[in-house]
């Protein structure tokens, strides 16, 4: 279409992003706006297959047709960015060799999307804590009931297969009740005004997922030095290894070791947790996004692991640092201050 003609110059005026296509999908005008969005050339775009610019036509015709919500696209740009285009399609009354037949007007809506997850991501977590305690309140009870049960028949059951039968539910059990711990980080505080046994925490918890580690074909050790009693909630410390190693033990296959510490530094006034694999490792991308809550790389992952344990030790003054290298493995460590132990009472 000549630049001189009346519609191409209106075209290139317009504001918005707009590309004319013709019954086979081939772009045959793009003004600036659309040439800037899509980081091409005019005269690039010109001859172009719209489906290799956007999405095939049929697709594109079907998205904007009735009340769908979903008029959206993920593209790849020439200089590697990924965006989303919002898009909305109509017939034109040009057609044949001046003019397209399809007016395709679009823009990038990458930052709004990325506010519209954002959103729907503080829902959900608005969602699960209003329900958490309850949900938690009701699963504990009865778990706590099984292990009591369980471990009693354990004392009056003759070795066979029946004793090796209740030996295994109560791994299971106990496993449960630590994935639960992992979840109700989110309710409550790492801090407590308790002093708990936490070096025991973290050994019982190490021992429940170290059965889970060795099904999987990896290898686990443990370097939990005993402490005093601490003023933090063993049940929080219990649910923070978990987290940690469930991680590394669904990123690791056959033959990954998986080690985990737990000491005390700087005279005792600091508490550090540690969680080495030698796995995958993280990329760069991963990394950067792994503590945030919901984001996940893994099929059944739940993406709240990292982000509670990040989340419990900043309300507690300290820090989770994540260390990863792709084809080396991954280290995180829990790092808290400890508040001084209040004078004993004479």
């Amino acid at each position: 279409m000549p630049r001189d003609d009346p519609a191409a110059l209106l075209l290139h005026a317009l504001p918005s992003a707009v590309l004319l296509a013709d019954e086979e999908g081939r772009v045959v005008m793009a003004n600036p706006r659309a040439a800037a969005v899509l980081r091409r050339p005019e005269d690039e775009l010109t001859g172009a297959a719209i489906a290799d610019l956007l999405a095939p036509l049929p697709w594109l015709l079907e998205a904007s047709q009735g009340a769908r919500t979903d008029r959206h696209v993920e593209v790849d740009l020439p200089d590697g960015c990924h965006v989303t285009i919002g898009f909305s399609l109509g017939e034109t009354a040009a057609g044949g060799p001046r003019g397209g037949r399809y007016a395709v007007v679009f823009q990038d809506i990458t930052d709004w999307a990325r506010l519209r997850d954002e959103r729907d991501r503080l829902l959900k977590v608005a969602a699960m804590g209003s329900a958490l305690p309850t949900l938690l309140h009701e699963l504990k009870n009865p778990l706590a009931s099984i292990t009591a049960a369980t471990e009693v028949m354990l004392e009056e059951v003759p070795p066979g297969p029946l004793l090796d039968q209740l030996h295994a539910v109560l791994s299971e059990v106990r496993r449960m009740k630590l994935s639960l711990d992992g979840v109700s980080t989110m309710g409550r505080h790492l801090l407590s005004e308790r002093y708990e046994a936490i070096d025991h925490a973290c050994r019982e918890a190490f021992a429940v997922m170290t059965a889970r580690a060795r099904a999987n074909g990896l290898h686990c050790r443990a370097g939990i030095e005993d402490m005093p009693l601490l003023p933090l909630d063993s049940a929080v410390v219990s649910g923070m290894v978990h987290n940690l190693m469930i991680n590394a033990i669904q990123a690791g296959g056959p033959g990954t070791s998986v080690n985990l510490y737990a000491r005390l530094i700087d005279g005792g006034r600091r508490f550090v947790l540690t969680v080495v694999d030698n796995g995958p490792g993280m990329s760069a991308v991963v990394l950067g996004r792994c503590t945030d809550l919901f984001y996940t790389t893994k099929r059944n992952g739940s993406g709240i692991g990292l982000a509670l344990c990040r989340r419990a030790a900043e309300e507690a003054g300290g820090r989770l640092e994540i260390e990863s290298v792709e084809g080396f493995g991954t280290s995180v460590t829990l790092d808290v201050p400890l508040p001084e132990r209040p004078p004993a009472r004479r």
